[in-house]
Protein backbone atom coordinates (compact mmCIF):
# COMPACT_ATOMS: atom_id res chain seq x y z
CA UNK A 1 0.00 0.00 0.00
CA UNK A 2 1.33 3.38 -0.97
CA UNK A 3 1.13 6.44 1.29
CA UNK A 4 -0.48 9.51 -0.07
CA UNK A 5 1.49 12.76 0.39
CA UNK A 6 -0.77 13.79 3.29
CA UNK A 7 -0.39 10.39 4.93
CA UNK A 8 3.39 10.54 4.59
CA UNK A 9 3.45 13.96 6.31
CA UNK A 10 1.24 12.67 9.12
CA UNK A 11 3.43 9.62 9.63
CA UNK A 12 6.56 11.77 9.74
CA UNK A 13 5.00 13.99 12.40
CA UNK A 14 4.03 11.00 14.53
CA UNK A 15 7.54 9.51 14.27
CA UNK A 16 9.12 12.84 15.23
CA UNK A 17 6.90 13.04 18.28
CA UNK A 18 7.77 9.50 19.28
CA UNK A 19 11.45 10.28 18.96
CA UNK A 20 11.06 13.28 21.22
CA UNK A 21 9.29 11.15 23.81
CA UNK A 22 12.12 8.61 24.03
CA UNK A 23 14.97 11.14 23.95
CA UNK A 24 17.29 10.49 26.96
CA UNK A 25 17.07 12.85 29.91
CA UNK A 26 20.01 15.13 30.54
CA UNK A 27 22.28 13.45 33.12
CA UNK A 28 23.00 15.33 36.33
CA UNK A 29 26.57 16.55 36.59
CA UNK A 30 28.87 14.72 39.01
CA UNK A 31 29.14 16.35 42.44
CA UNK A 32 32.34 17.22 44.35
CA UNK A 33 33.22 15.19 47.45
CA UNK A 34 36.04 16.03 49.87
CA UNK A 35 37.08 16.48 53.48
CA UNK A 36 34.19 17.81 55.56
CA UNK A 37 31.48 16.62 53.14
CA UNK A 38 28.44 15.41 55.15
CA UNK A 39 27.10 11.99 54.12
CA UNK A 40 24.51 9.36 54.98
CA UNK A 41 25.86 5.81 55.08
CA UNK A 42 23.33 3.09 54.44
CA UNK A 43 20.78 5.88 54.05
CA UNK A 44 20.58 6.52 57.79
CA UNK A 45 23.96 7.06 59.51
CA UNK A 46 24.95 10.71 59.37
CA UNK A 47 28.73 11.00 59.16
CA UNK A 48 31.45 13.11 57.54
CA UNK A 49 34.19 12.44 55.01
CA UNK A 50 37.81 12.90 56.14
CA UNK A 51 39.41 13.15 52.70
CA UNK A 52 38.89 12.12 49.08
CA UNK A 53 41.31 11.36 46.27
CA UNK A 54 42.65 8.33 44.43
CA UNK A 55 44.38 5.17 45.61
CA UNK A 56 47.33 3.35 44.07
CA UNK A 57 45.05 1.74 41.50
CA UNK A 58 43.80 5.15 40.37
CA UNK A 59 40.36 4.48 41.85
CA UNK A 60 38.51 7.50 43.29
CA UNK A 61 37.95 6.87 47.00
CA UNK A 62 37.02 8.65 50.21
CA UNK A 63 37.55 7.86 53.90
CA UNK A 64 35.11 8.03 56.81
CA UNK A 65 34.64 6.26 60.16
CA UNK A 66 34.11 2.48 60.22
CA UNK A 67 31.37 2.72 62.83
CA UNK A 68 29.23 4.65 60.34
CA UNK A 69 28.34 1.27 58.79
CA UNK A 70 28.17 -2.29 60.02
CA UNK A 71 28.89 -4.06 56.73
CA UNK A 72 30.64 -3.82 53.39
CA UNK A 73 28.68 -2.56 50.33
CA UNK A 74 26.65 -0.03 52.33
CA UNK A 75 25.54 2.72 49.90
CA UNK A 76 26.59 6.31 50.59
CA UNK A 77 24.64 9.43 49.65
CA UNK A 78 25.19 13.12 50.29
CA UNK A 79 23.51 14.43 53.44
CA UNK A 80 22.69 17.77 51.78
CA UNK A 81 21.97 16.50 48.25
CA UNK A 82 20.20 13.15 48.37
CA UNK A 83 18.90 13.72 44.83
CA UNK A 84 22.44 13.28 43.51
CA UNK A 85 22.03 9.56 44.14
CA UNK A 86 24.47 7.01 45.51
CA UNK A 87 27.93 8.57 45.33
CA UNK A 88 29.70 5.32 46.22
CA UNK A 89 29.75 2.24 48.44
CA UNK A 90 31.76 1.12 51.46
CA UNK A 91 34.37 -1.36 50.20
CA UNK A 92 36.40 -2.02 53.35
CA UNK A 93 36.30 -1.37 57.11
CA UNK A 94 38.80 -1.50 59.97
CA UNK A 95 37.16 -1.17 63.36
CA UNK A 96 40.49 -1.06 65.24
CA UNK A 97 41.50 2.22 63.57
CA UNK A 98 37.84 3.08 63.00
CA UNK A 99 38.07 3.84 59.28
CA UNK A 100 36.24 2.72 56.18
CA UNK A 101 36.98 3.31 52.52
CA UNK A 102 34.26 4.42 50.10
CA UNK A 103 34.74 3.65 46.42
CA UNK A 104 33.28 6.65 44.62
CA UNK A 105 31.17 6.27 41.49
CA UNK A 106 32.86 8.59 38.95
CA UNK A 107 29.55 9.05 37.15
CA UNK A 108 28.06 10.58 40.28
CA UNK A 109 30.90 12.07 42.35
CA UNK A 110 34.48 13.22 41.96
CA UNK A 111 37.11 13.84 44.69
CA UNK A 112 38.24 17.34 45.64
CA UNK A 113 40.62 18.61 48.31
CA UNK A 114 39.17 20.33 51.35
CA UNK A 115 39.60 24.09 51.17
CA UNK A 116 42.56 25.30 53.21
CA UNK A 117 44.21 21.87 53.45
CA UNK A 118 47.69 21.91 51.91
CA UNK A 119 48.70 18.30 52.53
CA UNK A 120 49.13 15.67 55.25
CA UNK A 121 51.18 15.52 58.43
CA UNK A 122 51.85 13.06 61.25
CA UNK A 123 50.07 12.59 64.55
CA UNK A 124 49.83 15.84 66.56
CA UNK A 125 51.73 16.16 69.85
CA UNK A 126 50.62 17.28 73.28
CA UNK A 127 49.78 20.99 73.17
CA UNK A 128 49.20 21.17 69.42
CA UNK A 129 45.97 22.97 68.52
CA UNK A 130 43.97 20.91 66.03
CA UNK A 131 40.71 21.64 64.23
CA UNK A 132 37.97 19.38 63.00
CA UNK A 133 35.10 19.77 60.51
CA UNK A 134 31.87 17.84 60.80
CA UNK A 135 28.21 17.57 59.91
CA UNK A 136 26.89 18.49 63.36
CA UNK A 137 29.20 21.02 64.99
CA UNK A 138 31.02 22.43 61.97
CA UNK A 139 34.53 23.82 62.35
CA UNK A 140 35.92 23.68 65.88
CA UNK A 141 39.41 23.71 67.35
CA UNK A 142 41.07 22.65 70.60
CA UNK A 143 44.34 21.65 72.22
CA UNK A 144 45.69 18.09 71.95
CA UNK A 145 45.74 16.50 75.41
CA UNK A 146 47.30 13.12 74.81
CA UNK A 147 48.53 10.75 72.10
CA UNK A 148 48.97 7.01 72.25
CA UNK A 149 50.34 5.39 69.11
CA UNK A 150 47.96 6.28 66.26
CA UNK A 151 45.32 7.66 68.67
CA UNK A 152 45.10 11.17 70.05
CA UNK A 153 42.62 13.20 72.08
CA UNK A 154 41.84 16.88 71.68
CA UNK A 155 39.45 19.47 73.08
CA UNK A 156 37.91 20.18 69.66
CA UNK A 157 34.13 20.09 70.08
CA UNK A 158 32.56 17.13 68.26
CA UNK A 159 29.13 15.53 68.29
CA UNK A 160 27.01 12.87 66.59
CA UNK A 161 27.33 13.18 62.82
CA UNK A 162 30.90 14.51 62.95
CA UNK A 163 32.32 10.97 62.94
CA UNK A 164 34.79 10.38 60.13
CA UNK A 165 35.49 14.07 59.67
CA UNK A 166 38.95 15.54 59.05
CA UNK A 167 41.23 16.70 61.86
CA UNK A 168 43.82 19.25 60.76
CA UNK A 169 46.84 20.98 62.25
CA UNK A 170 48.36 24.06 60.63
CA UNK A 171 46.40 23.39 57.44
CA UNK A 172 47.49 19.76 57.13
CA UNK A 173 45.33 16.67 57.50
CA UNK A 174 46.50 14.75 60.57
CA UNK A 175 43.58 12.58 61.60
CA UNK A 176 40.12 11.11 61.20
CA UNK A 177 37.58 11.85 63.93
CA UNK A 178 36.27 8.80 65.76
CA UNK A 179 34.14 10.20 68.61
CA UNK A 180 34.08 11.64 72.11
CA UNK A 181 36.09 9.68 74.68
CA UNK A 182 38.29 10.21 77.71
CA UNK A 183 41.98 9.45 77.19
CA UNK A 184 42.98 6.15 78.89
CA UNK A 185 45.06 7.98 81.50
CA UNK A 186 41.97 9.93 82.60
CA UNK A 187 39.88 6.88 83.46
CA UNK A 188 36.62 5.57 82.03
CA UNK A 189 34.40 7.99 80.16
CA UNK A 190 31.32 6.66 81.93
CA UNK A 191 32.65 7.62 85.35
CA UNK A 192 33.13 11.23 84.25
CA UNK A 193 30.11 11.52 81.98
CA UNK A 194 28.06 13.68 84.41
CA UNK A 195 31.08 15.96 84.90
CA UNK A 196 32.21 16.15 81.28
CA UNK A 197 29.22 15.71 78.96
CA UNK A 198 29.39 15.25 75.22
CA UNK A 199 29.86 18.43 73.24
CA UNK A 200 26.70 19.40 71.37
CA UNK A 201 27.60 22.98 70.49
CA UNK A 202 30.96 24.80 70.40
CA UNK A 203 29.66 27.55 72.69
CA UNK A 204 28.05 25.33 75.32
CA UNK A 205 31.06 25.39 77.70
CA UNK A 206 34.82 24.89 77.65
CA UNK A 207 34.35 21.57 79.48
CA UNK A 208 33.26 18.46 77.55
CA UNK A 209 34.49 15.01 76.62
CA UNK A 210 37.62 15.21 74.48
CA UNK A 211 37.39 14.05 70.87
CA UNK A 212 39.24 10.90 69.83
CA UNK A 213 41.05 10.89 66.50
CA UNK A 214 43.17 8.38 64.59
CA UNK A 215 46.29 9.34 62.67
CA UNK A 216 45.40 9.59 58.98
CA UNK A 217 48.91 8.52 58.00
CA UNK A 218 48.46 5.38 60.12
CA UNK A 219 45.13 4.72 58.40
CA UNK A 220 46.64 4.96 54.91
CA UNK A 221 49.60 2.83 56.00
CA UNK A 222 47.20 0.18 57.29
CA UNK A 223 45.17 0.08 54.06
CA UNK A 224 48.42 -0.11 52.08
CA UNK A 225 49.87 -2.92 54.19
CA UNK A 226 46.66 -4.94 53.77
CA UNK A 227 46.52 -4.19 50.01
CA UNK A 228 42.99 -2.90 50.52
CA UNK A 229 41.16 -0.25 48.52
CA UNK A 230 42.61 3.09 49.60
CA UNK A 231 46.20 1.78 49.56
CA UNK A 232 48.75 4.40 48.56
CA UNK A 233 46.08 7.09 48.93
CA UNK A 234 46.76 10.52 47.46
CA UNK A 235 44.49 13.46 48.24
CA UNK A 236 42.82 15.20 45.33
Amino acid sequence: MRFTRLARLAAAAVMAGATALVAPAVAQAAVPVGGGTPILVGGVAGCTIAAAGVDAAGTPVAFTAAHCSDHIDAPVILRNDEQAGVIGTVVTRNEILDYSVIRLDPAVAFPVRQAGVTGRAGTPDFGDVVCKDGLSTGHTCGVTWQREGPRFWSQACAGHGDSGGPITHNGRLVGLLSGGHMPPAAGAAGSLGPVLPSCVHPAQSPFFLPALGYSFDAIVDDATARNWPGRGFQMA
